[in-house]
């Protein structure tokens, strides 16, 4: 019972591990919806910018994670 609780616990933790990647990606979802939905930009401009949003804020992302660890070690 300890392994599939390990299992669980690191899986929620992947979700909320890093609360910068969470908030980020709902708000370039939002962006991306508000752009679409409510100023009607093409398709596939709404998606061009999607995909480079997220590409940020991924590297972002891991730009921080490399920064604190290096921090602790």
């Amino acid at each position: 019972m300890t392994a599939i609780r390990e299992i669980l616990n690191s899986l929620i933790g992947l979700f909320l591990d890093d609360e910068f990647m969470a908030i980020a990606i709902l708000a370039v979802v939002a962006a991306t919806a508000f752009l679409t939905l409510g100023l009607e930009v093409p398709a596939w401009w709404a998606g061009a910018f999607l995909l480079l949003s997220m590409v940020l804020v991924l590297a972002g992302s891991v730009l921080r994670t490399a920064r604190r660890t290096t921090r602790r070690d």
